[in-house]
């Protein structure tokens, strides 16, 4: 009703659209960086709704940080709560013991040799000891915690063989299941996707059981990175919009067409930016999965500003294409310096992507979900995508974000298709670097298994010219 009410309100023209750029959407567009700067832990309105138990099925989904030390909310989290040590909780923890009636080969990741994870403390790992590798002794050094939430904790870490900076996420485990994000990451393997590094499993005196993943350490997001533009009063340099972005869409090609995976969570938080060489890395599969037809999956799931209209018009046989939106909201995010579809529930979400894309049709309706019946919406026209944007944006990036902000998920650009798109052309000139003159991340290496299915004419231009070995 309360929905029905705010579409009415906009068709009769109380509620209105601004196409000024510094202002676009009016008071709740302010609102949501105010909002955002609130949240101690980083964690999407979401996560905090799962945290206070309303729904469960997201329980371990909300690690907005998961390999990164420097989120901006985690980060002034820890400023402003004086996170020097580890939780109370986990200054009692020890190492589980090799006797434990768990099946060892349910669990695969090597037993710990230690004595506890205190701030300051040293956890010894053995690694190796299978398939002719001989054992392996790496210890590493918790220093501080860098983010919470309802999975558990992310602390920092080094391993003091190598002096190498480590993100160790330690997250509750239920002893009857397997984890499923270790089960995903175990297998991943990509420039442009966080690396597991090892985990380890321990117990505390209650004896709970948890599962530890060390994942190598990027210090920013782009989160961050959007942030320090904003409070600058400038826009992203289009060439990190382009690099960025790119780079999301190469990640998810390897997910979803080689290892078909769902990451169901794309958001600034959880995209790490190392700040030298501009290489993006997705992070955070607590909620990835792998999508089978005709197999019921959560529609409750992505959060809030990110979440595909499918989604909250329930659907339960969702696509890859969720994680396609997614993107979208992610780069017009970054274009605009604000968050294009800020909802402050779902159901208003649903309406801040009318205010956008118009009222959809029943077609639409149907493509999103079979299932709704129920379609007595306002008539809203949509608003034109050169209206949202200020003059000056280039006309390649409004029709992306047009391609992938799409009702209807089959419509949606494909990650690879999305690669193939002119905004990226200028990444594929011979002569682009960073602003600083630096080359470019790597971009070109793909694999055969990325470029499996692709035509010829699409792989040649993928890859330029000046980039084919």
């Amino acid at each position: 009703m309360n929905m029905m009410r705010r579409l009415k309100s906009i068709t009769s023209g109380r509620t209105s659209i601004s196409s000024d750029p510094g202002g676009d959407f009016g008071i709740k567009r302010a609102k949501v960086d105010q909002e955002t700067e609130q949240k101690v832990d980083g964690v999407s309105d979401d996560v905090e709704t799962v945290a206070s138990g309303l729904d469960p099925d997201l329980a371990c989904t909300s690690l907005d940080n998961a390999a990164s030390t420097s989120n901006i909310s985690s980060t002034a989290g820890a400023e402003k709560s004086g996170f020097d040590h580890l939780p109370r909780e986990m200054r009692e923890m020890r190492i589980r013991d090799e006797k434990s009636n768990h099946d060892e080969k349910d669990f695969e990741p090597d037993v710990v040799n230690g004595n506890g994870t205190e701030a300051g403390q040293i956890i010894a790992t053995t690694v190796g000891g299978r398939n002719g590798i001989p054992k392996q002794t790496i210890s590493y050094m918790a220093e501080r915690v860098v983010g919470t939430g309802s999975f558990g904790v992310v602390f920092q870490a080094k391993c003091l063989e190598t002096n190498e900076a480590v993100a160790i996420k330690k997250v509750l485990q239920d002893k009857r299941y397997k984890n499923r994000e270790l089960q995903t990451m175990r297998i991943l393997n990509h420039p442009n996707i966080v690396q597991l590094k090892h985990c380890f499993f321990s117990t505390t005196d209650k004896d709970e059981l948890y599962l530890n993943l060390v994942l190598e350490y990027i210090s920013e997001t782009v989160y961050k990175v959007s942030k320090h533009y904003i409070r600058t009063h400038r826009s992203m340099p289009i060439i990190y919009v382009q690099l960025y972005t790119y780079q999301i869409c190469r990640a998810l090609n390897y997910l979803h067409q080689v290892v078909g995976v769902c990451h169901r969570d794309i958001k600034p938080q959880n995209l790490l930016v190392n700040p030298h060489t501009h290489q993006l890395k997705i992070c955070d599969f607590g909620s990835a999965k792998m999508l089978m037809p005709g197999e019921p999956n959560i529609s409750y799931i992505c959060s809030r500003y990110y979440r595909a209209p499918e989604l909250i018009f329930g659907a339960t046989e969702y696509t890859n294409a969720i994680d396609m939106w997614s993107v979208g909201c992610v780069m017009a995010e970054l274009l605009l310096g604000q968050p294009l579809f800020p909802g402050e529930s779902g159901v208003d979400q649903l309406v801040e992507i009318i205010k956008i894309l118009g009222t959809p049709t029943r077609e639409e309706i149907k493509c999103m979900n079979p299932n709704y019946t129920e379609f007595k919406f306002p008539q809203i026209k949509a608003h034109p995508w050169h209206k949202i944007f200020h003059m000056r944006m280039p006309a390649d990036a409004i029709d992306l974000v047009s391609r992938l902000l799409q009702y209807s998920p089959n419509l949606r650009c494909t990650a690879l298709e999305a690669c193939a798109h002119p905004f990226f052309d200028d990444l594929r000139d011979p002569n682009a670097c960073l602003p600083n003159g630096q080359a470019l991340p790597p971009l070109f290496n793909f694999t055969s298994q990325e470029l499996a299915g692709a035509s010829t004419e699409l792989r040649h231009h993928l890859i330029p010219e000046h980039a084919r070995s």
